[in-house]
């Protein structure tokens, strides 16, 4: 806009010289001819300026264009690069999940494998403890069966009578 303004200024400014030249020379052929190829090679000037600014204006649009399709090409390329990144990095999530899966397994296993040696120990531990309860209880009901009979047996050489629960229960007022 601003490349106009300048040049229509002096192609104003020129043509009104050139009529200025016109009016005063109006007579001479000479001047007359002179001035018909001034105006004429002003005229051409003119129109092979304007060709040159509009040559100019296509050059820069086909300068953009090209620079356009270039950024377009380099954002392509960037783009495929972000994608072959980004199935990498989900390939590479993808293993480390399933190693991580397959060393919980692993670990899972040797926990359970832990706990089940645990129980069994648990499981034989508590079967030897009742055992020994079991063998303990009956070694008290024979100690408390010798103790009743013995005492029943001194009872008798005294003379006194068996309690009727027994000489134990009534020793530890059992019922």
């Amino acid at each position: 806009m601003q490349e106009e303004t300048p040049a229509a200024t002096i192609r104003s400014e020129l043509l009104e010289r050139l009529r200025g030249l016109e009016s005063a020379q109006a007579n001479g052929t000479l001047a007359e001819l002179a001035y018909r190829r001034a105006r004429e090679a002003l005229e051409h000037a003119l129109e092979e300026a304007r060709t040159i600014r509009l040559l100019a204006i296509e050059d820069a649009r086909a300068a953009r264009e090209r620079e356009l399709t270039s950024l377009m090409e380099a954002l392509k390329g960037l783009r495929l690069s972000a994608e072959a990144q980004i199935d990498t990095i989900l390939r590479t999530a993808e293993i480390e999940a399933e190693r991580l899966r397959d060393q919980a397994r692993k670990d899972a296993a040797v926990m359970a494998d832990a706990a089940t040696k645990e129980a069994a120990a648990v499981r034989a531990e508590a079967s030897a403890v009742r055992a020994a309860a079991e063998d303990r209880a009956a070694a008290v009901e024979r100690l408390q069966a010798e103790f009743d009979s013995l005492l029943t047996d001194i009872g008798k050489r005294l003379g006194v009578e068996k309690p009727a629960g027994g000489w134990w229960q009534r020793l530890t007022r059992r019922k």
